[in-house]
């Protein structure tokens, strides 16, 4: 009988390390190696760090300071970065806060990919990464993970992932590429360059923080809220609604947008009293539903007693268009290729100013796990990113959070009356101004009213790279 090889051996060998080893001693400028996930594959970490070196670190090259973490987790795919890693990443930022470029580099990426399939395999805390990156005015910050080279500029940061470069596992159709960097003062160029001698260029110039004296008059008060979850349940703090529905009423804005999660649960009991607390409302609205409006009987009852799926509204000047991402009884969502092109055709309007909002987040968000992010999130944000869309706003994981993509600002709202929420600014929903230069996004704590700045930005339709 022919003896069977153990289908469990484990793949990282000692041999195929020393090969590695072997080949990029041959590289004769410093260079930095990262663990991945298949690297971490049946003890693969300490075999990385014998023959390969440190897991994680930080390099000077004069002016410039890398920063290196290991994100790659014992047998998995999905990546995580400790508390330990974490700090020291925060000390290394803090201690070169005077350099002149902050790089980060990563296996995993923070940002999603597009054209390499689900997004499956994010970075458990990416939120958390994307908030100190951002706080810390980092330059740079180089990943690997998804096997499709993608570039975007998030506020000041650069954010590069790299395709493969030898792996037979490209995505999309695409050929083996990699990644040319070229830093200089006020700009970061970066070339990507593929075996079949096509390349791709990208100029982003560093952009400074702007301190605005005149944002010109105000053109539009958009009100943002989510996660309501109205019901006769503890889950709905009815005080915190009913204040901050007293609040919004004083704004006087020219439209409210609920980002999801209306009602706890998609039976008719939390339909009724929903449509009892927002139908006296004299401003219009416009809804896209969560997981958990359209659980049970929601699907019925959403269209029922608020309206079509994807709703829209224009002044002729400013367009609000949504997007439907909910799954039945799934925290999960997804848009999916033929409704992005639906979108996309809606978008092709002439309004100056267009915004979409859905429920599922496109961006990772501080102090969750990412399980409520979009599944196709990487092919949503880079279509809405190119299309030079002004502003996407989403409802999910309980937390507020904005930041500048490219040249459109997505903004993330709170829990607005649920006990399910993050912040430490307690409940809220968003204001967002729009002037003629700029458009402003603010905070409101639903039970007290207190107000909080998340971010300013440049109303500006060019593209900043080429």
């Amino acid at each position: 009988m022919k003896r069977r090889e153990n289908q469990n051996q484990p793949k990282n060998e000692i041999p195929i390390v020393i090969k590695a080893k072997e080949i990029l001693s041959g590289i004769d400028i410093p260079y930095i190696v990262l663990a991945g996930n298949h690297d971490a594959r049946s003890g693969g970490l300490s075999l990385f760090e014998e023959y390969l070196g440190p897991l994680n670190g930080v390099q000077e090259f004069g002016d410039a300071v890398v920063i290196h973490v290991n994100s790659a987790v014992e047998d998995k795919d999905q990546g995580r970065v400790g508390m330990v890693k974490f700090n020291l990443m925060r000390r290394a930022l803090n201690d070169c806060s005077e350099k002149l470029i902050k790089i980060l580099a990563i296996h995993h990426h923070v940002i999603p990919i597009p054209m390499a399939g689900r997004e499956r395999n994010v970075l458990y805390n990416a939120g958390d990464m994307l908030d100190l990156i951002l706080k810390e005015d980092v330059d740079l910050v180089l990943s690997g993970h998804r096997h499709y080279p993608n570039i975007y500029q998030i506020e000041s940061t650069v954010f590069i992932n790299a395709g493969t470069t030898s792996a037979t596992k490209t995505r999309y159709g695409d050929v083996n590429s990699y990644n040319v960097i070229d830093i200089e003062e006020s700009t970061r160029k970066v070339k990507t360059i593929r075996i079949d001698g096509k390349t791709q260029q990208y100029s982003f110039p560093k952009r400074e923080k702007r301190v605005f004296s005149d944002l010109g008059d105000r053109k539009f008060k958009a009100v943002q809220i989510a996660n309501t979850l109205i019901s006769d349940s503890r889950a709905f703090l009815k005080r915190n609604f009913t204040n901050a529905m007293d609040t919004i009423k004083e704004l006087e804005p020219d439209l409210m947008v609920h980002c999801g999660g209306i009602v706890k649960e998609g039976i008719a009991r939390d339909y009724d009293e929903a449509v009892s607390y927002l139908t006296e409302l004299k401003f219009p609205i416009v809804y896209t539903p969560a997981g958990r409006d359209v659980n049970y009987l929601g699907y019925y009852l959403f269209p029922t007693y608020f309206g079509a799926i994807d709703q829209r509204y224009s002044n002729g000047k400013i367009l609000f268009q949504g997007v439907s991402s909910a799954e039945y009884d799934s925290q999960e969502g997804i848009v999916g290729s033929s409704q992005r092109k639906v979108l996309l055709r809606k978008l092709q309007s002439s309004e100056d100013l267009k915004a979409v909002f859905i429920h599922h987040n496109v961006l990772p968000i501080p102090h969750s796990r990412e399980k409520g992010l979009l599944e196709d999130s990487g092919d949503l944000l880079r279509q809405l990113a190119d299309a030079q869309i002004d502003l996407v706003l989403t409802g999910t994981s309980s937390h507020p959070f904005a930041a500048r993509v490219e040249n459109t600002i997505v903004v993330n709202a709170n829990s607005l009356s649920s006990v399910y929420q993050r912040s430490i600014f307690g409940n809220s929903f968003n204001i967002i101004d729009i002037y003629e230069e700029a458009i402003a996004v603010f905070e409101i704590n639903s039970l007290w009213g207190r107000r909080r700045l998340l971010g300013i930005w440049e109303r500006n339709r060019k593209s900043d790279h080429s």
